[in-house]
């Protein structure tokens, strides 16, 4: 598979054109009448799609204060943001519970850092989006409103630690694989420098790498009761801005309170360590399951504290034994593998200081992995 070279530098904001803003707005439109008919999430949208450009991924630098940070995300994705509140926050729940689950995120986000509401603050100052939506907009998996699917592949490659990631959502209304985000990650004092994945209006992350090569993707496992200390996806940023070792990171994630029940893959690319991290519904036990042979595979089920040997996604990466970046896209895109809901493809290649992604299209993974720049 020919990978692409990123012709855009890190962190460069570009003004978004009147006729690109146009256009998008016509296609989130035109997606959203879609939603809207009969079967028309189907094969009818998968042609509709299949005539609009291919968009690349969005690209941001964001600086170190948390409410600057805020601001500058939520001033480039305004409408952004807005179309994710009308089209997929606001249908997580009926209208008449939606203000029930308003006050619960903001309960919530008052047990946690300040850090975290500051960020949101800034963001919805300059986005119009309410402070509270976009608080419920970043905890709703933990508050167990919605169901997402994911794969995940872990390997010693040849040149070093490979940490790939299939992310399976529902495409966020249908409008998903316009919105993958590349987010770089200025560091402040007592925080390391991270890249990151997510969508507009995130302040947690769906994969995510230090500058010291810990690496973190997720998978849900069940649906969470509603109880929650901690949104998985801000946990996530926090240990890699805080952790530099496989030690610490394991340490924070036994830690963590009970709530969502997750699979966390986890690598130290310096180190050359990995596992993956699983809670299970109702249980705040965590269980660490160990590569063997040096690969590592994760889905949405526990597999308990031993290896597996019969899960799909296990048995299909060990019979094709991935090493090299463009043996994992082959293996991503396998048909027993990716799913069709698939918004984006990624490998972190640290080694290399470069990862590939692949998105703009579902299943994202059938397209061209583009090439990107780590740090």
């Amino acid at each position: 598979m020919e990978n692409h070279n990123s012709s855009e530098g890190p962190g460069k904001k570009t003004g978004i054109p009147k006729w690109r803003k146009i256009l998008y707005c016509a296609i989130f439109l035109t997606l959203g009448v879609i939603a809207l008919i009969p079967g028309g999430t189907a094969a009818f949208r998968k042609k509709v799609l299949s005539l609009l450009p291919v968009p690349r991924p969005y690209e941001l630098l964001l600086p170190p204060d948390p409410k600057t940070r805020g601001r500058e995300q939520g001033e480039k994705f305004r409408w952004q943001i807005l179309f994710l509140d009308k089209l997929y926050i606001r249908y997580f729940t009926s209208k008449e519970k939606f203000p029930w689950y308003l006050e619960r995120a903001a309960e919530l986000f008052q047990k946690m850092d300040p850090r975290w509401t500051m960020e949101l603050m800034g963001m919805a100052e300059t986005s119009g989006v309410h402070l509270k939506t976009l608080m419920l907009g970043n905890c709703f998996l933990d508050m167990g409103l919605n169901a997402s699917g994911c794969r995940q592949i872990l390997v010693k490659g040849n040149n070093g630690l490979l940490h790939s990631h299939n992310l399976d959502w529902d495409n966020l209304g249908g409008i998903g694989n316009y919105l993958v985000t590349i987010f770089r990650s200025t560091p402040e004092p007592g925080r390391f420098r991270t890249v990151h994945l997510g969508f507009p209006g995130m302040i947690g992350v769906l994969d995510i790498i230090n500058e010291h090569g810990i690496a973190l993707s997720f998978d849900q496992v069940g649906i969470s009761n509603g109880e929650t200390g901690l949104p998985v996806f801000i946990a996530m940023r926090d240990i890699a801005e805080t952790c530099d070792t496989f030690e610490k990171a394991e340490s924070y994630i036994r830690k963590m309170p009970p709530g969502m029940p997750f699979c966390l893959g986890v690598s130290d690319a310096k180190n050359g360590k990995m596992a993956v991290f699983e809670r299970e519904f109702n249980d705040s036990k965590v269980f660490r399951r160990l590569p063997v042979n040096g690969i590592l595979t994760a889905d949405n089920s526990i597999w308990g504290a031993n290896h597996t040997k019969h899960h799909t996604v296990d048995l299909v990466t060990r019979e094709k034994n991935p090493r090299t970046p463009s043996e994992i896209q082959e293996l991503l895109r396998h048909p027993k593998i990716m799913l069709g809901c698939n918004i984006y493809s990624l490998i972190f290649d640290y080694h290399n200081n470069c990862f590939y992604l692949a998105s703009g299209t579902v299943p994202a993974a059938e397209g061209i992995f583009r090439k990107f720049p780590l740090f």
